[in-house]
């Protein structure tokens, strides 16, 4: 039996009077339809039922006061709710400090990016916040423990984007970031990973025995599985650096000279922040270090862990430096072209950046044993010839190539031959005639005995009309000629290309490759096609990926390292030269024989460095172009 509050309809009903109703026709045509009407304006009218006296269910009928009540109850909560919500909002934005115990850096925003006991936000090498139980933020870069070493310079350079600008979130007032400036060189609130061990701010078990489970227990060296013959300067001593600077010589250009000026500026850092210095050559497209050089001195200490070895911030106790990462880590040092360098501020940090190139210059520049005693009979030579006769070599370096003039003019070719000619000339004449008057007969013998020493990758140089026509009245040479690059005339003539040779197919011709060679100058592509067409090729096309799975073959290898070895020559006959050098400094090399030169020779108005090149005054270190 259902029972229902509902009431039924009352019996009695409103109904029209007879006078209202019409009357209707009862025949049986009609009779239906009439019917049907009748019947609807006799029913009665719709009404609603009436309200039940007892209350529904047995229940209170509500008051209307207490309705309201509730009503505003509601109200007000809400509000509550949101301001609770908006000022909290407010509060992470200003304070990022006090979100979370272990974020990345992608973001400040906690929930998203907390990795307390997440080993999967560990694959890749990132800045991270640190829990602090004074509530201060702390942070610093985590490199997961199977991660190679080295990283590539790209993730080198992600690693130090993201941590400047992490740090300027927590520090804004804190802005430098690097060892350009000497004030303010530190990075606030950045906790080396071994401190940050030892302070307990790695509290997540996963975090700590993902970076630091080696720290005390591994004391053999080769740490994370390092080859020894790749990384110059290893030392078996048990104890580990107080603080390192390990410089890759890994580099993303095709060229030596911007590797080996940041080489040096590398060791003159760690030298005067007294850390001990070593160069790891694993992935460089030139081959093995002592290849061309002697090997770097050996520090007494031994490198930590991978996962110790940052490459930022500048105050990080073991410090990688490559050259995606200069920026950040010589910062002011590096000028940019369109700045102002004739201020003193200018002048100061280039004198800085020179001095820290000269000191690995003197330090690191010595040739492999081959090159370095054909290097020697090369000098002695002037000295049997040239010298002898009281006369002087300069050195002239002529960069062509993939490498372009700064000077307006010449952006887009190169300075003409004669340029480099008339500087020389100049050296000469300031040397045998400063006053400018007639010239004395040992004034002349002297300048009829002096050599010009020609350097340059570009072979077709050596046979241009311009040195041709000096001859007569200087001695123009080769700086080099032990290892020479050749030109495709060259190659032609020496080694004559072989005859196209039919097949059984007497309509098919088999393809023979043409010879290649380094006329026009030296060209990435040419370079990375060295025993590869096809690297070449992918490079042309901007497919060359940053690091190649599988490592040069033996053939390109030694090709690349003849290359690098005349360069090398190259550049230290001509940097010896007795009366000084012309060059054009938008070139590496230019760059590199004015630190060989001397910061005399430089910054003087008669020194013996001359730079052709007028879209840049004076010498450059290194320089963002733009």
């Amino acid at each position: 039996m259902i029972h229902s509050s509902r009431q039924a309809r009352p019996t009695s009903t409103l109904r029209r009077t007879a006078s209202a109703t019409p009357s209707f026709n009862t025949d049986a045509a009609t009779f239906s339809k009439q019917f049907a009407f009748q019947h609807l304006l006799d029913s009665p009218l719709p009404s609603p039922a009436l309200p039940s006296i007892l209350p529904r269910h047995g229940k209170k009928p509500t008051p209307r006061l207490l309705k309201k009540a509730f009503r505003v109850c509601v109200r007000l909560s809400t509000w509550l709710l949101g301001a609770t919500i908006l000022y909290c909002l407010i509060r992470a934005i200003r304070s990022p400090s006090e979100s979370s115990t272990s974020v990345t850096y992608l973001s400040l925003n906690v929930d998203q990016y907390n990795i307390g006991g997440r080993e999967s936000v560990l694959q890749d090498a990132a800045p991270i916040l640190l829990a602090d139980p004074t509530k201060e933020p702390k942070w610093t870069v985590a490199i997961p423990r199977d991660a190679s070493f080295p990283l590539k310079p790209s993730e080198y350079a992600n690693i130090c984007a993201q941590s400047e600008h992490l740090a300027k979130q927590l520090s804004p007032g804190h802005t430098h970031f690097h060892a350009g400036s000497r004030e303010s060189q530190v990075a606030t609130n950045f906790v080396d990973v071994q401190e940050a061990h030892d302070q307990g701010l790695l509290t997540s078990p996963s975090v700590a025995e993902a970076y630091l489970d080696r720290v005390h227990d591994e004391s053999r060296a080769g740490a994370r599985g390092e080859k020894e013959t790749r990384l110059q300067g290893k030392s078996l001593a048990p104890e580990v650096c107080e603080k390192s600077l390990t410089f890759l010589m890994e580099s993303a250009d095709a060229g030596m000279g911007k590797t080996l000026l940041g080489l040096w500026m590398a060791y003159g850092l760690a030298r005067d922040e007294d850390r001990a210095f070593f160069v790891d050559d694993s992935n460089w497209a030139y081959g093995k270090y002592v290849s061309f050089f002697k090997p770097p001195p050996v520090p007494p200490c031994r490198l930590p862990p991978a996962t110790q070895r940052l490459p930022c911030p500048h105050q990080t106790r073991h410090l990688v430096i490559s050259t995606s990462t200069f920026q950040w880590v010589f910062g002011d040092l590096i000028e940019h072209r369109s700045q102002d360098r004739d201020s003193h501020k200018a002048a100061i940090r280039k004198h800085r950046a020179f001095s820290l190139a000269r000191a690995g210059h003197d330090a690191l520049f010595h040739l492999a044993t081959s090159d370095a005693d054909y290097l020697s009979n090369r000098l002695a030579e002037f000295s049997s010839t040239t010298y002898a006769q009281d006369g002087l070599t300069i050195g002239l370096h002529l960069r062509r190539g993939d490498r372009h003039p700064w000077e307006p003019q010449y952006s887009d070719s190169y300075i003409p031959p004669a340029t480099y000619l008339a500087a020389a000339q100049s050296l000469l004449m300031h040397h045998f005639n400063p006053e400018n008057t007639t010239l004395t007969h040992s004034a002349a013998t002297g300048i009829a005995a002096s050599t010009f020493l020609l350097a340059s990758d570009d072979p077709e140089i050596y046979t241009s009309p311009d040195f041709s026509s000096a001859q007569p009245y200087v001695n123009v040479q080769r700086a080099q000629s032990q290892i020479l690059l050749a030109s495709k005339a060259t190659l032609d003539a020496a080694l004559p290309e072989p005859a196209p040779t039919p097949t059984t197919d007497p309509a098919f011709i088999k393809f023979v490759e043409p010879n290649t060679g380094w006329e026009g100058g030296f060209f990435a592509s040419i370079f990375w096609g060295l025993g590869n067409a096809a690297e070449g090729l992918r490079f042309a096309r901007g497919e060359r990926s940053e690091r190649a799975t599988t490592p040069p073959n033996e053939e390109t290898l030694r090709l690349r390292e003849y290359v690098g070895r005349a360069y090398l020559l190259e550049l230290k006959v001509a940097g010896a030269a007795s009366g000084g050098v012309v060059c054009g400094v938008s070139s590496f090399g230019c760059r590199i024989l004015g630190v060989m030169r001397g910061w005399s020779d430089v910054a003087e108005e008669n020194g013996r460095w001359k730079n052709v090149d007028r879209g840049y005054t004076g010498w450059a270190g290194l320089v963002e172009e733009d």
